[in-house]
């Protein structure tokens, strides 16, 4: 979830008047702006926009009819597409633009999408004129303090709200039914409630995504509309937090084996205490091999008794080496089963660990994906 940034009306214009915007873009100069702030008139009066701004694009004199808006999300321009259609159908000789403080990428893919013009005080600029003019410049990033008004559903323990829809995308979920199943999912590791959240943690999560529009509420059902677009927003997501997480990781030799099974049925033997999980392409050759894997990656959740794993470097090293890593969240031990006597990654998180490593690791991911966790979600 991006960060909104909250600004008033009044100094959102005063940045546009000074052309701030259009830095950089040395082809467009602002000439005039004139401020008409808006009346209290329905759909059916004529558009009184909130500013009139009027371009020179290399000689050309281009006028744009804006609405400010101080806040913008996907859900903002869902609710009011049918606001911008009408205005473009009673104003067909207007140029219409929508001026906001900051477009996500999400926001300006809506935008694109149903065609409505933008300009965003971050330099996010989407002008079309059909047959005559285009600019367009995207994924400038947010340049303005901001305030966080939405909780980031992918950061944390939010995370694991998106396990639960994920595991079972076809279902339609309540608030209080998410709640029971981090519960139940708790008690059947036998962990507590280690993964328990608070319902008004649950809600503020679920509004996150709807404001991003990832699910929606039908009643009061929350429906996953499409869990791959969530997955994939989401591994881009923990690609960025995984960069984090590998800086306080680290390797260490293999003196238990040549062979996946062997090392990890060893390193249990040793270290039997550890509560580990086996995860990225080490916990994929057991259910989808694809890649010849180099190197087992294991979360460890409690970093202090992890320390010990240290002295493997050391010794003599036989096998694949072993990344150690200490979770962001202990969500990422959600929905973890036992193969063959060992403790692996949920397919979720081990398309995860895949898909932020890059590479053939990447390749991985994508087997993953098709030939498993879409299969098992239409199954589901």
């Amino acid at each position: 979830m991006e960060k909104r940034v909250i600004m008033k009306e009044q100094k959102i214009i005063e940045i546009v008047k000074k052309g701030i915007p259009f830095d950089g873009m040395g082809d467009i100069r602002i000439v005039d702006v004139q401020v008409e702030y808006r009346k209290n008139i329905s759909l059916d009066d004529n558009f009184n926009p909130d500013m009139v701004i009027t371009l020179d694009f290399t000689g050309t004199m281009i006028k744009l009819s804006g609405e400010v808006k101080t806040q913008v999300t996907p859900k903002v321009l869902e609710l009011m597409s049918p606001w911008f259609a009408r205005i473009k159908s009673v104003a067909q000789q207007e140029t219409f633009v929508l001026i906001c403080p900051y477009l996500s990428p999400r926001s300006q893919q809506y935008c694109l999408k149903k065609n409505i013009n933008f300009v965003d005080l971050c330099g996010n600029i989407l002008i079309q004129i059909p047959g005559k003019l285009l600019i367009q410049r995207l994924n400038r990033p947010n340049i303005y303090k901001e305030n966080q008004i939405y909780r980031n559903p992918f950061g944390g323990a939010s995370s694991r709200v998106i396990r639960v829809l994920l595991q079972v995308p076809g279902k339609s979920w309540t608030v209080t039914e998410i709640e029971k199943e981090l519960e139940i999912e708790s008690k059947r590791q036998k962990r507590k409630d280690l993964f328990k959240l608070s319902i008004s943690s649950i809600s503020k999560t679920i509004r996150a995504l709807q404001e991003d529009l990832l699910i929606q509420r039908r009643n009061l059902k929350i429906v996953v509309t499409d869990p791959k677009q969530l997955l994939f927003i989401w591994a881009k997501k923990y690609k960025e937090r995984y960069k984090w997480t590998r800086r306080s990781a680290w390797t260490s030799n293999n003196p238990f084996g040549f062979d996946i099974e062997s090392s990890i049925r060893e390193f249990n033997l040793r270290f039997k205490d550890l509560d580990t999980l086996v995860t990225a392409s080490a916990a994929t050759n057991f259910i989808a091999p694809f890649v010849n894997v180099d190197r087992i990656d294991m979360f460890i959740l409690n970093k202090e008794r992890g320390n010990i794993l240290r002295i493997l470097k050391d010794e003599k090293d036989i096998g694949p080496s072993f990344l150690f890593m200490c979770p962001y969240d202990v969500g990422v031990f959600m929905y973890s089963r036992k193969i063959k006597n060992f403790i692996i990654a949920s397919n979720i998180q081990m398309y995860l660990d895949c898909y932020a490593r890059d590479g053939r690791d990447a390749k991985q991911a994508d087997y993953l994906l098709t030939n498993i966790i879409e299969k098992q979600w239409k199954n589901k």
